[in-house]
């Protein structure tokens, strides 16, 4: 005994280790345009730190179309500590990961006695580069804590399930709803608790037949009840965010089959990590019917194989893993323009890693392959992942970098993609070569009142007046253009008035004043416009 707790202390220090040395250029990387400013940068209940006033926002509000308090609470306290260091914020990032990697780890030895298999699996979780997104995307923050609530309530439930009580259960429930309140993706964990009473708790076995699925579905009924909670709360909060896409704009057979397309597309990518990215462009009406038979008829056929291979409990438990906890960023509710995402598989892929290390475990016991092979294969595929967690990894240094990438795995300009490369451009000051890709997102995307008022300020700053007036006029005429009414009417309000159409400039000042009547930059254009016109009155007398 003493001697496998050596083990497991050292496989853990080592875990860690590889996973810190791993990722640790992090700490270099910037804050990026996409989401992060929103996020901390330009979020002044963010950015000023932990106060109460922050506190009832982050509890409160519906900010980036989620609601998350734990997450504003978590990025407030690192605001409190660092400022805004990004390293430091990244540093924290790649603590939690592996903190999440060594608690699987821990979790999975303490359940199924397999010290070594667990380990691999949690090697493999800890170093594949589709996870690099979570733990190079600071805005993902919220995903890294999700998994590390959730892995808590992992072993409390392991503890309640070996002596039951109230206590137990109420952390479970505890620590659950902070997941829940880290990242709603969590909502699926009640079902994953199911599948672990059949392995590897093997619960089912110690109840009679009749009374199996009935009490241990009641035993998380509470569960479940803040589950459906949280979707609801979820639901309002995109809804209000306008993230959620209409059924108009794309069926729901569409996103039906690129949900099928997706479950496929993200075994290969588990399989084999190459051209990932930040962003991939939804199919729409690309979307090949064959394309969806074919990854139909291959979900099918494993979910027959892994029901057939029932003696092999790890086969469900991983499988049904892997298609549980996607079942809510598949896009059967499409909530963004993806078509899927690397950041989502951060949980579900563990369950793919699950099968495999189980399953190649249990065929090199049965075929008496001599302890060297495995044990040389199973380094090689870790420095092979490595390896590309390292490449993937320097595309995550800056916003320019990462959606260049992004642009050449879609292959053909996508107006996300094109858009949100601009705005990283901006932010380093290249503004000529970001008006190039704002103008390709406005062909792309005519409708996107934001993408011409993007336009309108390059030219504005170029004093292209005439152009940059009709691009501000578009954004405010646009249906997604109310937001940026204001700006666009103070904005005009300036051009007309140094072009010295002051009827219309007035025009443009009043019903900025309307919106808001203590504007000042409306009241100082206001007074400025009387001045030139005093002064034009005193030239021409």
């Amino acid at each position: 005994m003493g001697n496998m707790r050596q083990k497991t202390i050292l496989l853990g220090l080592l875990l860690v280790l590889v996973t810190l040395l791993l990722y640790g250029s992090v700490i270099h990387h910037e804050f990026l345009s996409f989401d992060d400013r929103q996020y901390v940068v330009r979020n002044p209940h963010v950015n000023t730190g932990l106060s109460f006033n922050n506190f009832v926002w982050a509890c409160t509000t519906f900010d980036q179309a989620n609601w998350h308090p734990v997450t504003w609470l978590s990025h407030m306290l690192d605001c409190q500590l660092f400022g805004l260091n990004s390293g430091a914020h990244h540093l924290v990032n790649l603590m939690l990961h592996a903190a999440n990697a060594l608690l699987l780890f821990l979790l999975l030895r303490r359940a199924t006695g397999a010290t070594l298999r667990s380990f691999l699996v949690a090697l493999f979780f800890a170093i594949h580069p589709l996870n690099v997104e979570t733990v190079a995307w600071l805005a993902e923050r919220k995903s890294l804590l999700s998994m590390f609530f959730s892995l808590l309530t992992l072993g409390f439930y392991g503890w309640y399930a070996g002596h039951r009580g109230w206590p137990r259960y109420l952390l479970v429930a505890f620590s659950f709803a902070l997941a829940l309140m880290a990242k709603p993706m969590a909502v699926t964990l009640p079902i994953v608790l199911l599948l672990l009473d059949y392995w590897p708790l093997a619960r089912y076995a110690d109840l009679p037949f009749s009374r199996r699925g009935a009490r241990l579905l009641l035993e998380k009924l509470p569960l479940l009840a803040l589950s459906g909670a949280s979707s609801v709360v979820t639901l309002v909060a995109q809804r209000s965010f306008g993230s959620v896409v209409d059924v108009s704009s794309l069926p729901l057979s569409l996103r039906l089959g690129n949900a099928v397309v997706s479950y496929v597309a993200y075994i290969q990518k588990a399989l084999w990590p190459a051209r990932l990215a930040i962003f991939y462009p939804h199919p729409q009406n690309s979307l090949l019917s064959a394309d969806v038979i074919a990854a139909a008829l291959i979900l099918l056929a494993i979910t027959a194989a892994v029901l057939y291979l029932y003696r092999l409990p790890y086969l469900a438990t991983g499988w049904f893993l892997f298609v549980v906890t996607l079942i809510p960023v598949i896009g059967i509710i499409q909530v963004g323009r993806q078509a899927m995402a690397d950041r989502y598989t951060y949980v579900p892929c563990i369950g793919l890693f699950l099968i495999i290390v189980w399953g190649l475990g249990d065929l090199v016991a049965s075929a008496a392959i001599p302890r060297a092979v495995p044990v040389l294969a199973a380094l090689c595929v870790s420095i092979g992942l490595a390896a590309a967690t390292v490449h993937d990894l320097s595309h995550w240094h800056d916003g320019v970098k990462l959606f260049t990438q992004a642009s050449i795995v879609a292959g053909q300009p996508d107006p996300a993609i094109e858009e949100a490369l601009a705005d990283a451009l901006v932010a380093d000051h290249h503004y000529d070569e970001a008006y190039a890709h704002y103008a390709e997102a406005c062909t792309l995307r005519p409708m996107d009142a934001l993408c011409h008022f993007n336009l309108a300020e390059i030219l504005f700053n170029r004093h292209q007046l005439h152009d940059a007036l009709d691009q501000y006029q578009i954004a405010a005429s646009l249906p997604d253009g109310k937001g940026m009414l204001l700006p666009c009417l103070l904005n005009t309000a300036e051009i007309l008035l140094d072009l010295g159409d002051y009827p219309s400039a007035e025009t443009r000042l009043s019903s900025a004043l309307e919106i808001d009547p203590n504007n000042k930059t409306a009241l100082q254009l206001r007074q400025r416009m009387a001045a030139k016109r005093k002064l034009d009155q005193t030239r021409l007398n």
